[in-house]
């Protein structure tokens, strides 16, 4: 395979993108380079590493963005950590692009998203949108996970709110509250949920 993916196209993108602050750099081993970048939505803002990796041997255009929590199989109270599980089961159920996952070693959390690349090119139309729907994922989600793993949120409530967000329809909506009622994954046991 000789991808047409190259790393001065994905730095130009980068910059058009209006992103100025990135590190292109070989990898041991690879070819093809690596781009080490992130983002940061406002100076006081929590700030975010992205990796652009171009695997020729997989076909793929690999984003990934890490570390979004982290919930150490050791450290975590059991419930909160299979309730973390659930929720990124949901999340990558409803998600049409990107997925989030567990590394089960250190606890880290990370989303990514995985562009096919078999010798096409990614046009700045593609990596534009990819790149909005990584950032847009990971500030919409990450403060939810944290709540999750911090008790400060309640499975249910968050996957509800996802759905009334999402504009699922009532029936699923009303499927998903009575399951989550009876695991008692819902705020205060059996009253109505309110919109937050």
């Amino acid at each position: 395979m000789a991808t047409k993916v190259e790393m001065k196209v994905l730095t130009q993108y980068l910059e058009r993108f209006g992103w100025k602050q990135y590190r292109p750099e070989n990898e041991p081993g690879e070819k093809e380079g690596i781009i080490y970048t992130g983002w940061r939505s406002s100076p006081t803002s929590r700030g975010f590493d992205l990796t652009i990796d171009p695997i020729a041997e997989s076909n793929c255009l690999a984003l990934r963005v890490y570390w979004l929590a982290k919930a150490p199989l050791d450290g975590t109270p059991p419930d909160r950590l299979a309730d973390l599980m659930l929720l990124l089961a949901w999340l990558n159920h409803r998600f049409l692009i990107g997925k989030f996952a567990y590394d089960l070693r250190d606890g880290e959390v990370r989303y990514s998203v995985d562009l096919p690349i078999d010798e096409n090119e990614v046009n700045y139309p593609q990596f534009e949108h990819t790149l909005r729907v990584i950032t847009n994922t990971v500030e919409g989600w990450t403060p939810r996970l944290q709540a999750l793993l911090n008790g400060e949120k309640r499975l249910g409530d968050i996957i509800l709110q996802d759905a009334r967000d999402g504009n699922l329809p009532q029936e699923v909506q009303k499927a998903l509250e009575e399951v989550l009622k009876k695991q008692g994954k819902v705020s205060g046991g059996g009253e109505p949920l309110t919109e937050v």
